[in-house]
C-alpha cells in the first residue's frame, strides 16, 4: 500500500508525497508553476516562426476560403434544383445543370490543392 498526498501553497507550488506503508520509506516532489513552461526564446522563436510564415498562411486561408465557396455554392444550388424540379418544365435542361454540378464537384474532389484562382474560375463558369 502507498499513501499519496497533495499539498498546494499560495504560490501554487504543488507538494506531493508517497508514503510506501509496508517500507515506510518516503518519497516528495514538488512541482513548480514554471515546470513546463516554454522559456523566453522558445516564445521568440515561435513568434517568429509565426511571422515568418504569416504570408503563406494568409494565402492558404485565401486558397481554402475560394473553394470552400464553390462547394458551398454548388450544394445551394443543387439543392433549390432538386427542392424545385417539380417546377422546371424542361428537364434536359435540369439534367444538364446537374450533371455540371457533379462534374465540378468531382474536379473539387480531384484538385483538392488548387490554387485560389481556379477555384474562383470554376465559380465563375
Amino acid at each position: 500500500n502507498v499513501r499519496v498526498t497533495f499539498k498546494i501553497d499560495a504560490n501554487g507550488l504543488l507538494e506531493v508525497t508517497a508514503v510506501n506503508l509496508a517500507t515506510k520509506s518516503t518519497k516528495k516532489i514538488t512541482i513548480t508553476p514554471e515546470n513546463g513552461r516554454l522559456s523566453e526564446a522558445e516564445i521568440d522563436a515561435m513568434v517568429k516562426d509565426a511571422e515568418r510564415f504569416a504570408e503563406e498562411d494568409k494565402r492558404e486561408a485565401g486558397r481554402i476560403d475560394a473553394r470552400n465557396n464553390l462547394e458551398s455554392h454548388l450544394y445551394r444550388i443543387s439543392n433549390t434544383l432538386s427542392d424545385n424540379e417539380d417546377r422546371i418544365e424542361d428537364k434536359s435542361d435540369l439534367k444538364t445543370l446537374m450533371d455540371s454540378i457533379d462534374e465540378t464537384l468531382e474536379w473539387l474532389d480531384r484538385n483538392q490543392d488548387a490554387e485560389e484562382t481556379e477555384f474562383a474560375d470554376k465559380y465563375a463558369e
